[in-house]
């Protein structure tokens, strides 16, 4: 028989794993990505090149109270989990008044490989599931209750949302859907309150459309811009799907496709059933990666606002009314196969067992990057140089990062990414040190034009263990153009 959670076991599971979570990421370094928004945070503005600015902003909280270190930037990510797994405790609550489906969803949210192992870093996808699911919750309790005024809830947690990704914009849609196409939205079409939420949704994201207009669109062309740059016939489909059923947990995955299959295949019960609310709410995403895929490769963690919803599919398809003792049988292996795992990649690599990984993978990401800033301090120190130059934003937030504001770190290219930056002038005229990844090693050539070159070229690994894992390009350079960090290094001709 499938194992009983109640919601005091539930709180205490997840309460036990946040603290085990805060413990492994604080011993493990930063991602690049994580590296770059962590350069945002400190100068919080209301928007930056690739994203909205609210992780810069979660970022800036947590370390102005705790200070510059990998716990604190990781901080509030680690316990979004935490309240996205509340929330969708709660929400299933409301929509199936069973305790027991609700507190499978809310420990299997944690389950889910996306959200134990991506969600953990500091990126935007933690608070875009966390106000995703916070904002299902609020549509939940209206669905169910007649209180107009959490419409003004609704508004500012979809709002804030949006100022995490803009991937919550599809929220939007999902909630235009529901309120057209479901029975039990049908008293709020014409309710003045869903204006009024709407309004308050739109200020919410007006700093994010005000920074974006004084910035040319900049943020909205990067993003949006994706939309139809591949061909048709080039099809990423099968990888798509393929991708999600294991980063969702094979078992979860197909527990909610279970759950869902058998909604449309029962349309009488469907016209009643609140996965109704929650099929509408999330299918514009869904759709619209589904599109993308036709034709254009997806990436995995675009979907992960919809893994709530998932995991309470999950725990439906192991309801009395919908489980088989099949689905009950595959049910007891989603914590210990999700939790269980991400649990163990976590601690591998928070030990130096993990920072000594002899084979390539992903984690090859996190591993070597304060040894590669010794090594390239020594070589700064030893040809004089008083900052360093890169072309990577991944490889400037890391040596940033490592740095601590003692040396500064600046990118030669893409400038665009940089309008928050502020930087002395006077830092051109003084020697610095170009690091380059050798994967770059054509444009190395043109990157050098753009200085006199000081010194012969070195090379420098950034590595695990014995193992090398990337080899950059060094060389001591002055005479920087003047519009070096305005108009960036141009390699034409």
């Amino acid at each position: 028989m499938l194992r009983t959670y109640g919601g005091v076991s539930v709180a205490v599971a997840v309460t036990a794993l946040t603290l085990f979570r805060l413990l492994a990421i604080s011993h493990i370094s930063l991602v690049p990505d994580e590296a770059y928004y962590w350069l945002w945070s400190k100068v919080p503005s209301a928007g930056y090149y690739d994203h909205p600015p609210m992780i810069a902003w979660w970022i800036w909280l947590s370390t102005t109270i705790a200070g510059n270190s990998v716990f604190a930037i990781r901080l509030l990510p680690v316990l979004s989990i935490a309240v996205t797994s509340a929330a969708t405790y709660l929400t299933a609550r409301e929509l199936f008044d069973d305790r027991h489906i609700a507190a499978r969803a809310a420990m299997w949210v944690n389950a889910m490989f996306l959200i134990g192992l991506e969600h953990i870093f500091a990126t935007p996808d933690a608070p875009s599931t966390m106000f995703w699911a916070l904002t299902v919750l609020a549509l939940a309790h209206l669905r169910q209750r007649d209180r107009p005024w959490i419409w003004v809830i609704v508004g500012l947690l979809a709002g804030a949302g949006c100022v995490s990704k803009y991937t919550n914009l599809f929220l939007g849609l999902g909630i235009v859907a529901w309120l057209a196409l479901d029975p039990a939205a049908r008293r709020w079409r014409l309710d003045p309150w869903v204006i009024v939420g709407g309004i308050v949704a739109f200020v919410t994201f007006l700093p994010v459309l005000l920074w974006n207009q004084a910035h040319n669109w900049i943020s909205f062309q990067k993003q949006f811009g994706r939309i139809g740059e591949a061909g048709a016939g080039n099809s990423h489909l099968a990888e798509f799907l393929g991708g999600q059923f294991g980063l969702i947990n094979p078992v979860l995955a197909v527990l909610a496709s279970v759950a869902v299959w058998t909604y449309f295949r029962r349309r009488q019960y469907a016209v009643q059933s609140p996965l109704t609310f929650l099929i509408l709410l999330n299918a514009p995403l869904f759709l619209y990666m589904l599109v993308q895929s036709s034709h254009d490769r997806v990436h995995p963690n675009w979907m992960a606002p919809l893994y709530p919803a998932l995991a309470i599919f999950a725990a439906v398809a192991t309801s009395s009314e919908f489980g088989s003792a099949r689905m009950l049988r595959l049910g007891r292996w989603a914590t210990p196969v999700g939790i269980g795992l991400s649990s163990l990649i976590l601690a591998i690599f928070a030990t130096p067992l993990g920072r000594e990984m002899p084979l390539r993978s992903p984690a090859d990401n996190v591993l070597g990057w304060r040894g590669l800033y010794s090594s390239l301090d020594e070589i700064r120190q030893r040809t004089g140089a008083e900052w360093i130059a890169t072309t990577d934003y991944g490889l400037t937030g890391e040596l940033a990062f490592q740095a601590k504001d003692e040396v500064p770190v600046r990118q030669i290219v893409d400038r665009q990414r940089y309008f928050f930056e502020h930087t002395d002038p006077a830092m051109l005229e003084k020697i610095g040190l170009l690091v380059v990844s050798a994967n770059e090693e054509e444009r190395f050539l043109k990157y050098r034009k753009c200085f006199q070159t000081l010194s012969p070229v070195e090379t420098v690994h950034r590595q695990a263990g014995g193992r090398q894992i990337e080899l950059y390009f060094v060389v001591a350079v002055s005479h920087a153009p003047a519009d070096l960090l305005s108009r960036g290094c141009q390699l034409s001709g």
